[in-house]
Formats: C-alpha cells, sequence, structure tokens
C-alpha cells in the first residue's frame, strides 16, 4: 500500500442471494476491512448496502461513494475484491474507471493495490472487471437454473411469500402461520359463503385490526390477488412474469405476464389451503362481477371530469333519472375502513345555473380590467435567470479555489471538506432559485391573456345555444374554460365553487 494514504472509504455490497448459513456476508465483509483499516491506521467512512443489481444508478451508496470520489474526499476506496463495485457491462465499467482515474483515487482490496492512473495496470484492471460482469451472469444463470428444478421438486423459490404463508428457510418450504391462516379462512368463508366483495372484505379486516405480510393495509387488490393465488391449491409457480417494474433499473419496461404455457407450475411440498373446487368457484364469481362502468358506456356529460366533491377531492359521475334529468351521483368514496364520504346527489341544472351566473360576473370583471401590457413579457426574468447563472458559475469556481487552498496546504482536508460541503449548500439552493425562475419563465410562454378568456367564454356560450351540437363538443369547449367544479351538499345547503382557467 503507499504510504500517502491516509483517509479511505469502505464500500459493502453483499447480493440479495449471498448466504453462507452461519454468518452473514456483510458482516465478515465489514470485520475484514475494518481489521484491514486499524492495521495500517486508516480513518474510513463506510458506505453499506444490499442489491445484486449491475446498474450502478440502482445502488444508491454506490452512487453517493462515487460523487463523493469525483470531489477528491479519499486517498483510497477499500473493497474485500474489485468486483464489489461492478458486475456491470463496459459502459458501467468505463464509468467507474473514469471517477476513479480522473480523481487520482486507487482501490485497495487486502491482497492487491489498483491504480487506474497507472497504464502498466490499466489492461489488468479491465480484464479483471470484464471477468467479473462474466462471472456474475454464469452466477445468475444457475441462480435461475437452480430457482426452476427447486420449482419443480416442490421448493418455494420466489421472494416473499403469499399470505398466511411464511418461508422457513431450513427447509427451503412454506409453513403456514397458525394466527394468519385463521385470518385467510376468514376471508375464503366472507368471499365464498357470504359473498362480500373484496373491497368490503377489506374494509373488516382493516377494522378487525389485522396486517398483511407487509405490516399494512388491506386494500380491495391485495385480497383479490390472495384469493386468485395458486399457492394456496398447494402449488408452486416460477417465470410467471418478465420485465421489472424498478423505477430506479434502467430500460426497465415494466413487468409483462408470460403464456400460461410458459410456467413452470408443480406441487408444492407445502400444506393446501383450499380446493380445486374452492379455487373455480372464486375465478368464477370475480369473472361474473367484472363490469365496465357506467361512465364509459354513456355519452360524455358537459361537466365530466370537471365536476370534484368539495368533501373528499374526488371527481365525480353522473346518472340518469327516468324523467329524463341528469344528477351528479351522490359520493360514495370510502377510506380503508369502508367508511363513506355520502356527499349527497345534486340536480346538474343547479351546477348550470350557477355556472352562467359565475361566467356572467366573471366576463364583466375581465372586460373591466385596464389594457396591460402583455403578461408574456419576460425579460426582467431572464436577466434574473443570468445573474443565478453567474452566481453559480462563481460558487463552481470556489470548489476549486477551496481545492487549490488545500494543495498550496494552507488548510488541511478537514477544513476543506467543511467548506465544499457549505459551498455545496450554496449551490444547491442557487440551482433551486434558478429552477423557480425557469419554472416562472414557463408559465409565461405559456400564459393566458384576458382576451384568451373572454373568447373562451364566448365560444362556450355560442355553443351552449348551437343546436345539435354533441355534449362531447360542449365537454371539450367547457375545458378550456374551467379548471374545477366543487361542490358540497348539506341537506338543502348548496355550497358550489367554481373555478376558471
Amino acid at each position: 500500500m503507499k504510504p500517502n494514504i491516509k483517509e479511505v472509504a469502505i464500500y459493502l455490497r453483499k447480493s440479495r442471494d449471498e448466504s453462507d448459513g452461519k454468518e452473514d456476508v456483510l458482516a465478515k465483509h465489514e470485520s475484514l476491512l475494518l481489521e484491514y483499516a486499524k492495521n495500517h491506521n486508516l480513518k474510513y467512512k463506510i458506505y453499506k448496502e444490499i442489491g445484486s443489481s449491475e446498474y450502478i444508478d440502482s445502488r444508491p451508496k454506490m452512487v453517493r461513494l462515487l460523487s463523493d470520489v469525483s470531489q477528491k474526499l479519499y486517498d483510497a476506496v477499500l473493497v474485500v475484491d474489485l468486483d464489489r463495485l461492478s458486475r456491470g457491462d463496459l459502459e458501467e465499467m468505463g464509468r467507474i474507471s473514469r471517477v476513479f482515474r480522473d480523481s487520482k483515487t486507487i482501490v485497495i482490496t487486502p491482497t492487491k493495490t489498483y491504480d487506474f492512473n497507472n497504464e502498466d495496470q490499466a489492461l489488468i484492471n479491465n480484464f479483471e472487471m470484464v471477468f467479473a460482469n462474466h462471472e456474475f451472469r454464469m452466477i445468475r444463470k444457475r441462480m435461475i437454473r437452480g430457482k426452476q428444478q427447486g420449482t419443480k421438486a416442490g421448493k418455494w423459490t420466489n421472494g416473499r411469500p403469499p399470505f398466511p404463508y411464511v418461508y422457513n428457510r431450513l427447509t427451503k418450504e412454506l409453513d403456514v402461520d397458525p394466527d394468519k391462516v385463521k385470518v385467510y379462512e376468514l376471508m375464503k368463508k366472507m368471499f365464498l359463503e357470504d359473498m362480500k366483495a373484496t373491497y368490503e372484505i377489506a374494509w373488516k379486516l382493516n377494522e378487525l385490526g389485522f396486517k398483511t405480510n407487509r405490516n399494512s393495509y388491506w386494500y380491495e387488490n391485495t385480497v383479490r390477488r390472495i384469493l386468485k393465488n395458486e399457492v394456496h391449491l398447494g402449488k408452486v409457480v416460477y417465470g410467471k412474469t418478465s420485465g421489472s417494474g424498478s423505477k430506479k433499473k434502467l430500460n426497465a419496461s415494466g413487468v409483462q405476464i408470460k403464456d400460461r404455457s410458459e410456467w413452470i407450475i408443480a406441487e408444492g411440498s407445502h400444506q393446501p389451503l383450499k380446493t380445486e373446487e374452492e379455487h373455480q368457484r372464486i375465478l368464477a364469481i370475480l369473472e361474473s362481477r367484472r363490469y365496465t362502468p357506467k361512465g364509459t358506456r354513456t355519452n360524455v356529460q358537459v361537466l365530466s371530469k370537471l365536476i370534484y366533491c368539495g368533501k373528499c377531492n374526488r371527481v365525480m359521475s353522473f346518472t340518469g333519472k327516468t324523467s329524463g334529468k341528469k344528477y351528479v351521483k351522490t359520493c360514495l368514496t370510502t377510506d380503508r375502513f369502508g367508511y363513506r364520504c355520502h356527499n349527497r346527489s345534486l340536480n346538474v341544472e343547479v351546477i348550470y345555473a350557477q355556472l352562467f351566473l359565475d361566467l356572467e360576473r366573471y366576463e364583466k370583471q375581465l372586460l373591466s380590467h385596464e389594457p396591460k401590457e402583455k403578461q408574456g413579457d419576460s425579460s426582467t426574468l431572464q436577466l434574473a435567470l443570468q445573474n443565478k447563472h453567474e452566481e453559480l458559475e462563481r460558487l463552481e469556481k470556489g470548489i476549486e479555489r477551496i481545492k487549490d487552498l488545500f494543495i498550496d496546504e494552507i488548510i488541511d482536508k478537514s477544513e476543506m471538506k467543511k467548506r465544499i460541503e457549505k459551498q455545496q449548500q450554496l449551490m444547491q439552493t442557487k440551482k433551486e432559485e434558478i429552477r423557480s425562475i425557469e419554472q416562472s419563465l414557463a408559465v409565461i410562454g405559456n400564459v393566458r391573456t384576458d382576451d384568451d378568456r373572454l373568447h373562451a367564454i364566448r365560444e362556450f356560450k355560442k355553443a351552449w345555444n348551437t343546436k345539435g351540437i354533441s355534449k362531447r363538443e360542449l365537454n371539450t369547449l367547457a375545458k378550456q374554460l374551467i379548471d374545477r367544479v366543487e361542490y358540497i351538499r348539506e341537506g338543502n345547503n348548496v355550497q358550489i365553487n367554481i373555478k376558471f382557467l
């Protein structure tokens, strides 16, 4: 090890599938590296995470480490092995190499030192990283093959098991939780015998204080997924989906359900909790309850997607009476315990009357405005934005000056870090100010003038009085004029609040 190494970052990463049965891999690695740091009198900061992703951006601690390394906060990074940093593709490897090379930071393992600025070592370093990536892909292939074979043998090879099962690490099988199974039986009874809807079952379970396997509240979809799950038949399933739902993973296209013919389905070695007959009844009942919401079968109304409940803020829907009158439906939105909002139904003509009353006032208000200079004049904001960018540039140069003070031995490393952190906080504040001004400029670029608003009012009124015009056309015009309509009805007392664009 080089004699001038004093401050290091210790990076610890354990793949999710790593386990040695006796001692946690991460704890073992940490103990090894801390002992190394102590023996060499190194000051250190630990970056620790669990994750097997080959992508750097999916590992937040790694992202933070690279950022700190690029600011030359450490003399070296200490890892158990080079592949702890990355097993990614050539692009990921290149990204890591550049950061260490540009910052002149070396990588140390208990057995070897890697200097990315040493041309004689560069080729060997690159080979090691390529082989690490190859090894990662081979391990992943073996892991998938092992899961497939385990599934065929009736073992549980997926992630968190469905309620009310728990994973037994010794047998690699599923055990039934004796307390949770009572909740499952209650769920099944409410659905098959009491004919309760899945949302009603969720309300009841929340009311009784029961929690899911993730210790969270029950929801309609959670109940439906558990009722449909084939694991409760005593089966194990692997390869049901492809893709990733992770928002952090690059190029993630979401989870897709594969064709059933591609699944691996086998008889599991765990206890079944429902019969095939019960399973088929559950599927039949769920299928029979599928329907297309009325709103998608009827014509669009004039104020569709514009009327909101003043109590719970949900979009309201419409219903028709045999008399031909249209009403906004009573709001039946429920919370997770099943308590309904109950904002009462209202004849849509009442809202129309209020709308035209408010339109008259709004039109007069717009006409009474004195002519203004064009609201889209952004010269002042543009000047402010230019000044903010210049201030940000000065702050960035300030960091370089702080580093120069350290190089010239005017300040020590601790003082340099402190000053850089303060400078970065100022830069972050400045960036937020710039973002705020840019947003204001974007709004000005698309700002509506009073003339635009008056035109929208007149077009809507004209269309309203035109024979044969469709409600869909009126709805389109209404959306160019109205932001939202909120109402609350308590008995015969109705409060209507209309917000215009």
